[in-house]
């Protein structure tokens, strides 16, 4: 049961054929007007509904007022990805026991902002795309490409044979983020905040750095560090 209100909004927007039924809070029936409109066209279920039968809906007090059932968001594979060539613009973010949806979320809505080409992991350790997760995304879900790699360490080498460097980030070792040379084609490497990068991936390592600061604290939560190593790439590819 997907919910929130961007997360929604994207997913009609994106994925219309995906939706089974509606439900509405009367406060949002004139912001999803075409939704509904949309619902009773096609012969969707919609239902406007009170506010606890949508937390008891969704499981969660964070529905902000709109909850859509429907088709999982498919994952998508390596093969998918290379197929599409040069239509892979942007930085690719490699989450490496990355395991809490809510991080993935942040991440995703990151991602989006700096024109992520795709975001992949280990199939198996990359947390599902729950609607915890969608919701904490506003809408990113729906835009940025997901990808579970089968065997990480003969995928990213085949990513590197494709053209792509590997920048593993650490907190403990490295070039400063800043002073690196960045490469245009990036697989971004995020480590989980209690393990870091396992050292299978890390041995595959093009670049490794990390993000300066007081060192008064061990690392920053992985979604924050993702955003300012996203951030520090897209500076480097819009000069000016």
């Amino acid at each position: 049961m997907f919910h929130g209100a961007r997360a929604c909004a994207a997913l009609f927007a994106r994925r219309p054929e995906a939706i089974v039924r509606v439900y509405l809070a009367e406060a949002r029936r004139r912001q999803f007007a075409t939704l509904i409109d949309w619902c009773a066209r096609n012969r969707k279920g919609f239902q406007v509904v009170a506010d606890e039968n949508l937390q008891r809906l969704t499981g969660s007090i964070h529905h902000e007022g709109v909850a859509i059932l429907a088709r999982h968001l498919p994952r998508r594979s390596l093969a998918d990805l290379l197929g599409r060539g040069a239509d892979l613009t942007g930085p690719i973010v490699y989450l490496d026991g990355v395991q809490n949806p809510h991080n993935l979320g942040s991440i995703m809505r990151t991602a989006a902002h700096f024109g992520v080409a795709a975001i992949v992991g280990r199939a198996g350790d990359l947390p599902p795309l729950s609607p915890a997760a969608v919701r904490v995304a506003e809408g990113a879900a729906e835009t940025v490409p997901v990808a579970d790699l089968a065997d990480p360490a003969a995928d990213l080498g085949r990513l590197k044979r494709a053209g792509w460097r590997v920048v593993v980030t650490s907190s403990h070792g490295g070039e400063s983020l800043y002073a690196a040379a960045l490469p245009p084609r990036a697989v971004v490497v995020l480590g989980s905040e209690a393990e870091g990068v396992s050292r299978a991936v890390d041995a595959l390592a093009d670049l490794r750095v990390q993000i300066p600061g007081t060192g008064t604290v061990e690392s920053l939560n992985v979604s924050v560090a993702c955003g300012v190593v996203l951030g520090e790439c897209w500076r480097r590819s819009r000069p000016g």
